[in-house]
Formats: structure tokens, C-alpha cells, sequence
């Protein structure tokens, strides 16, 4: 093979590692979007599991944005009702995801009150069915001690009557 030939053939490869490499690092744009997604995932977590927090954080959030415009009053007012707006969405999310987790709630408590219900259903056939043996065991022992007596008196009968 000449040189030149060996030169280009060494240039293709240099140039599909390169394509390859490129396609294999994200881009800053791929970056920012994985970040925004995991921000966007984390505060939705967050929102669920703090829903009142997240309502007031909401709230202060408004009034520190209604605080830094000090310039002209429609400025500031426009600010205000923003951080009202904003307020308003947060304190609405809140008050859906608190709804849901009520809903669940009483789910979970009526789940709860029929199985405790079955338990102690359970729990009575058992102890229904323990006093009938019981019962059954207390008659069957008094019948065998009246049947003993019954016997020993007739031995003791028998015994003196020999005498």
C-alpha cells in the first residue's frame, strides 16, 4: 500500500472515532433536559409527600417575589398577583394530592375494618367451638366420676354386706 493511500484509510478511522465518541457523550442540551426531568420528578415527589409544605412554600415564595418589586405600584402589583397565581396553583396541588391521600386512607380503614371483622369472626367459631369441647369434656367427666361413684358405692355395698 502507498503512503497516501495509508493516510487516507487512517483519516476515515480518525474521523469515525470521532463521529462515534460525539455520539456517545450527551450533548449539554441532553444534559440539561436529564436535569430538568430529575428536578421536575424530585419536586413532584417532594409535593406529594409534603403537600401543606409545598402550599406554603408556595405562599412565601409569592411574597418574596411581590417584595422585590419596589418600583413603580403596577409593577409591584403585577408581581403580587403572580405570587398569588402561583400561590393558588401550589396550594391547589396540595389540596388534590391531600384529597387523594384521605380517599386512600379510607380505603385502607375500610380494608382494615373487614378484616379485622373477619378475624373476629374467626376468632368467635373458635372460641364457640372451644366451649362446645369444653363443655362437652366437663359433661363427659362428670358422667364418668357419677358412674365411678356409682361402682364404689356398689363394691362398698357389696363388701360390707359380706361381712
Amino acid at each position: 500500500m502507498s503512503d497516501p493511500k495509508r493516510e487516507e484509510i487512517k483519516a476515515r478511522i480518525a474521523a469515525a472515532q470521532a463521529r462515534e465518541e460525539a455520539e456517545q457523550l450527551p450533548t449539554r442540551s441532553e444534559r440539561a433536559k436529564d436535569a430538568v426531568s430529575g428536578a421536575a420528578d424530585s419536586f413532584t415527589t417532594f409535593v406529594k409527600e409534603r403537600p401543606l409544605t409545598a402550599a406554603a412554600g408556595g405562599l412565601v415564595l409569592g411574597i418574596l417575589v411581590a417584595s422585590m418589586f419596589k418600583g413603580p405600584r403596577r409593577a409591584a402589583m403585577r408581581g403580587g398577583a403572580k405570587a398569588a397565581g402561583l400561590a393558588a396553583l401550589g396550594a391547589e396541588a396540595a389540596t388534590a394530592f391531600t384529597s387523594e391521600l384521605f380517599d386512600d386512607a379510607k380505603a385502607a380503614g375500610r380494608e382494615g375494618a373487614r378484616k379485622a371483622e373477619d378475624l373476629g369472626d374467626a376468632v368467635g367459631d373458635t372460641a364457640r367451638s372451644l366451649r362446645r369441647d369444653a363443655s362437652y369434656q366437663a359433661a363427659r367427666t362428670g358422667d364418668l366420676a357419677r358412674i365411678a361413684s356409682r361402682e364404689t358405692g356398689k363394691r362398698l355395698a357389696r363388701a360390707f354386706g359380706r361381712r
